[in-house]
């Protein structure tokens, strides 16, 4: 973890090097090409500070309406203009991070409204277990590469759209705060298209409000 983190803040400076010069090369088409490459290797050496930061980082859990909490995110997303609707939202409470659980959820949801062209999403109170329904409408993944969806960089290309800008490193950060709050995450592909993403958290306690 500490290699990943010195990694990704040593890349900063050379990359602040490179960008000062891409903004000189006279070709407008190819300077383009290079600040958006650079744009990239950006933002993975920001994602990668990020993910050392969620395995390292302690946060005093507190209750949270998991069913206010993706209201909020869906209401913020579509002021964004990403296509997100919630199905059926019923009132449930998990302990956990606020920031942190904002964070895995609303990578979640924009996974599905971006690479997935649109988010369906459903907050159900099940067992005991708080459960988020996270469905899209995109090509889904090729079933042979389902199994490493959560490694950090994971592109699925050529079935997820590769015009949508991120370091790939957004589903492993989701897994690794879920996975702290005690609950777990899977991804598969819809019957029907399309990807599902399921979370089950579990319920807090009596006394939890």
């Amino acid at each position: 973890m500490r290699l990943v983190a010195a990694a990704g803040h040593d890349m900063r400076t050379p990359i602040t090097r490179m960008r000062l010069r891409a903004e000189f090369v006279e070709d407008e088409e190819e300077r383009t090409r290079w600040l958006a490459d650079l744009d990239e290797l950006e933002r993975i050496a920001d994602s990668a500070i990020l993910l050392v930061r969620e395995e390292s980082g302690l946060a005093s859990p507190e209750a949270i309406r998991v069913d206010e909490l993706v209201e909020t995110i869906g209401d913020e997303l579509r002021e964004q203009n990403l296509d997100v609707t919630n199905t059926r939202v019923e009132p449930v409470t998990v302990c956990a991070s606020r920031l942190k659980l904002n964070r895995a959820l609303r990578n979640l949801i924009i996974n599905a409204a971006t690479h997935g062209v649109r988010a369906r999403v459903e907050v159900a109170n099940s067992g005991g277990m708080a459960r988020i329904l996270i469905e899209d409408d995109g090509p889904g993944i090729p079933p042979e590469l389902l199994g490493q969806v959560f490694e950090p960089f994971f592109r699925a290309a050529p079935a997820r759209r590769q015009d949508i800008p991120g370091a790939g490193l957004g589903l492993t950060i989701a897994r690794e705060i879920i996975q702290r709050a005690g609950g777990t995450i899977s991804i598969s592909n819809r019957a029907d298209g399309g990807l599902k993403q399921v979370v089950e958290l579990p319920v807090a306690g009596v006394g939890a409000s």
